[in-house]
């Protein structure tokens, strides 16, 4: 681990860097619209936050009030198949809708702890459906997207279909997010070009349990050896603990499951890729042989000694500084997945890099300081975009003049995170450099502090930026 003072810092007046940077904020919102101007303002939601747009009905499996309607969604067991679970809804002739309603809320405690899960991020926000011919068309907010995983994907895609074709007025499905009609879903590079029918996801997630070890879970010590000179080392990255990795036959997710890597291990892979759509697939040693995984969710391993000494690194964070301030392009420093942001919450994936910056969508950023979800805080609560919420407070913090930099090492301060804490769980198979600016407001005596760590990747033997993970002071 190393531990320096940041010296590499371009030689420019900080305050009036982030006096401009404001500036450039504040007009760029009123041109585009954004929160100043006269312009529609889109509000979006961070997973794990809700805003008053993500209120639903409460929806449990008591017993029914007068007028009730009983309807099945469909949950994960033991992450093997599905089960149909009741739920009892308002009696209306919007029973699908309900029913995707009482989905989105997933288990109950008890169904908890009985094995019982759903692929489905909580904060997914049902749109509308429309329901023609026996094809029901669903328009589901851009959460229901989040995550990693080509399991828990086409897990999500699974529950949603089965708990929609129940109804008999439904044969198929077909998929939009926020409005748009979509082909490809996730990073998984999941195909959905026509509607899908149950059959689609029997082999995925089956309304039968399946035999035990029938698509076998690989851990470290299950692993071949990683010597000889035409293999390379990569980490499984960007997959939530409870998730895993599937390994498929060949590249591309209509192939079969050749078995399953877990999160954080690392690997064996040979030099063939190939790409899929817009996704990059490479080939990767197994206990049965060589399969394929989406290279997405693969991490290069770079020893901790050779990455803080790489000048490399210290160039791409002088870089970046600067696309912030010039509320530019940041496409030329980050990854090709996009770039993953932790706000005291799971990592939020953005992926359209080239007008990030000038992005006029507002978000309702998740806070250790209180509850998003606690309407005693709502006036406290307001929707920032991208660049007001990161990039400010990044710039900030790594021009400060008494900002200290660490390459590996987790920081400790005042009230903050536990250094086992530091880095999401889905982010730290990567390197990152720790930015911690002390703080420097005598009113607050130093404890006006914000860390930011920066998640770098190695492609082509380039470093590049995955991820910016923030921890700061709350009063």
């Amino acid at each position: 681990m190393v531990n320096v003072t940041n010296t590499r810092r371009p030689a420019v007046k900080r305050r009036a860097i982030i006096m401009m940077m404001v500036l450039a904020v504040f007009v760029a919102a009123c041109d585009s619209g954004g929160a100043t101007g006269g312009g529609p303002v889109t509000t979006g939601e961070v997973p794990g936050t809700s805003g008053p747009a993500t209120s639903r009905p409460s929806t449990t499996s008591s017993t029914a009030p007068t007028g009730g309607q009983s309807v099945d969604i469909y949950l994960v067991k033991d992450a093997s198949y599905a089960v149909a679970v009741t739920r009892t809804v308002p009696a209306t002739p919007d029973a699908p809708g309900n029913a995707i309603r009482a989905l989105i809320e997933g288990p109950t405690d008890a169904e908890t702890d009985e094995g019982l899960s759903t692929a489905i991020p909580s904060d997914t926000l049902l749109l509308g459906i429309v329901i023609e011919d026996g094809l029901a068309t669903i328009d589901l907010g851009q959460d229901f997207e989040a995550g990693g995983g080509s399991l828990a994907m086409l897990s999500r895609l699974a529950q949603t279909v089965y708990t929609l074709t129940q109804f008999p007025t439904v044969a198929a499905v077909q998929f939009k997010l926020d409005g748009r009609p979509i082909t490809v879903f996730s990073g998984e590079g999941i195909l959905l070009e026509k509607p899908v029918t149950r059959g689609e996801y029997a082999s995925v997630l089956p309304l039968v349990p399946i035999p035990s070890g029938a698509t076998p879970r690989w851990v470290q010590a299950d692993l071949p050896s990683m010597a000889g000179d035409d293999t390379r080392r990569a980490t499984v990255v960007l997959v939530a603990d409870d998730d895993n990795l599937n390994v498929r036959t060949a590249p591309g997710v209509d192939n079969p499951v050749l078995g399953m890597f877990a999160p954080g291990i690392v690997v064996s892979t040979s030099h063939n890729t190939t790409p899929v759509g817009n996704e990059r697939w490479r080939e990767v040693a197994t206990p049965a042989g060589f399969g394929w995984v989406n290279e997405r969710y693969l991490a290069a391993v770079v020893e901790a000694s050779t990455f803080a000494a790489d000048g490399r690194v210290g160039d791409t964070l002088d870089e970046m500084a600067g696309i912030m301030v010039a509320l530019s392009d940041l496409t030329p420093v980050v990854s090709w997945r996009g770039l993953y942001v932790s706000h005291h919450d799971d990592p939020v994936r953005f992926g359209n890099l080239v007008r990030l910056m000038t992005d006029p969508t507002t978000y309702v950023w998740p806070s250790k300081a209180f509850d998003v979800n606690d309407p005693d805080f709502a006036g406290e609560i307001t929707g920032r975009t991208f660049a007001e919420e990161n990039a400010v407070s990044f710039v900030s913090a790594y021009l400060d003049t008494d900002t200290v930099i660490t390459f590996n090492e987790p920081i400790e301060a005042g009230n903050g995170r536990l250094a086992e804490y530091a880095i999401p769980f889905e982010l730290a198979g990567f390197n990152y450099v720790g930015i911690y600016d002390p703080g420097d407001n005598p009113e607050y005596g130093g404890l006006d502090w914000t860390i930011w760590y920066v998640s770098f990747d190695y492609e082509d033997g380039v470093p590049v930026v995955v991820g910016l993970t923030l921890d700061q002071w709350s009063p």
